[in-house]
């Protein structure tokens, strides 16, 4: 969730009301009550003063073994009127830092918590309240397009509505969460064809899946942009791959450990003459134990690599988790029309379609990616040029291996 607050409590949380250090360390009081503490070598190895360089652009001019591994702090400043603490290391050598850059950075676990946005997830409650946007104002109005990206990240997805209807601009409207990621596929349209090789290509129903597992990164932010609709069938359908995951956990905690720990196969050779192959478990889960990422793709999945005391709860764990999507728990279902854009995050949420018939009416969707690194990238300036601490946001890695 966003990080919003009132701005005189913001302005508290950056406001010093005590500073002190001994040879090791800094301790901060804060004026809303919080308090830091900051290793000395933790505050020397984060000085960007001339001398030192920028650890951001990569331009170091000293190295961590040049350091003192305990380095002493001579004496610390706090100068009010500019917000600064300033670190005397003796020697001539002064580091300065922001309060507020302090305090998005402080290492006590609650504001370690809080740093880490927590998806919201979500089920078929929210059939009637769906994030649709409007193309234009998103692409016009900064602050819109912040709430996009925000959505994005805390939903999962968002609907614009009003965007272009021609192909040629696919593109343009990707642009507003970042740089296409190509692969082989390139911007892979999405439509009935004579002899298919992807099932995408086909009228059949699709269960709820996520693209390409297959591969090490699979992609992340994900655009539907539909061109043309069928009249009969060609529904999207939609499941939060995070509540899927609670579903699964609440009725059988060992299934969802075991789809946690145990390495799924996922694979796919095409006529092209590419062999793809990935090993990684289902549910993807941080430090705290926050599901991540999802990868799924049932029609897709080899046969498990794995120990053998743990090949048939495997798949009996697998056969559960199926149970639940295919019975539409949490499943929304939506109708995008021509001219509209489904934005969604592939590394968490799961997506689908009806069926449809080709000869009745044409379906033609355009499909692009861009990585998660460009999203979070555009999501940390955007709070960079309004000064809000969720800069220093730690945004998740979803379902890749990291």
């Amino acid at each position: 969730m966003a990080l919003d607050m009132p701005q005189d409590r913001k302005a508290t949380r950056a406001r010093v009301s005590k500073l002190e250090h001994t040879d090791s360390g800094l301790f901060i009081q804060w004026r809303d009550g919080h308090s830091s503490q900051f290793p000395s070598i933790w505050l020397l190895s984060s000085c960007s003063c001339a001398a030192c360089g920028s650890s951001e652009s990569a331009v170091r001019h000293i190295k961590l073994t040049e350091m003192p591994a305990r380095p002493v702090i001579v004496d610390a400043i706090l100068d009010v009127d500019t917000d600064t603490v300033s670190i005397d290391w003796g020697e001539g050598h002064m580091s300065r830092y922001k309060t507020d850059w302090l305090r998005g950075h402080c290492l006590s676990p609650a504001e370690r918590k809080y740093r880490r946005p927590r998806p919201a997830s979500w089920g078929g409650e929210i059939a009637g309240n769906l994030p649709y946007m409007d193309y234009a104002t998103v692409a016009g109005d900064d602050d819109a397009h912040l709430c996009f990206l925000e959505t994005l990240r805390d939903a999962g997805f968002v609907i614009l509505r009003d965007a272009p209807k021609e192909r040629e601009r696919t593109e343009e409207v990707a642009a507003l969460v970042g740089k296409l990621r190509l692969t082989n596929y390139g911007i892979f349209e999405l439509e009935a064809k004579p002899n298919p090789e992807i099932v995408g290509d086909m009228a059949v129903p699709l269960e709820l899946h996520t693209d390409e597992p297959y591969r090490i990164e699979p992609p992340a932010i994900t655009f539907f942009h539909v061109l043309a609709q069928s009249n009969h069938g060609g529904d999207s359908t939609l499941a939060d791959g995070v509540r899927i995951a609670e579903i699964l956990r609440d009725r059988d905690p060992d299934a969802f450990e075991l789809l946690c720990r145990v390495p799924a196969r996922f694979h796919r050779t095409l006529r092209e003459g590419r062999a793809f192959e990935y090993h990684a478990p289902i549910f993807a889960r941080d430090g705290d134990g926050q599901i991540r990422g999802i990868r799924l793709l049932d029609r897709g999945m080899g046969p498990v690599d794995a120990p053998l005391k743990d090949v048939e709860p495997f798949y009996d764990a697998v056969r559960k988790l199926l149970e639940i999507i295919y019975a539409g728990e949490a499943r929304i279902t939506v109708k995008l029309q021509p001219g509209e854009m489904l934005v969604f995050n592939n590394q968490r949420l799961m997506h689908g379609r009806t069926g449809f018939d080709p000869s009745a009416s044409r379906r033609h969707v355009r499909s692009c990616h861009v990585d998660l690194d460009e999203f979070h990238s555009r999501l940390r300036v955007a709070y960079r040029v309004r000064n809000r601490e969720e800069a220093w946001m730690v945004l998740g890695c979803g379902a890749s291996s990291a």
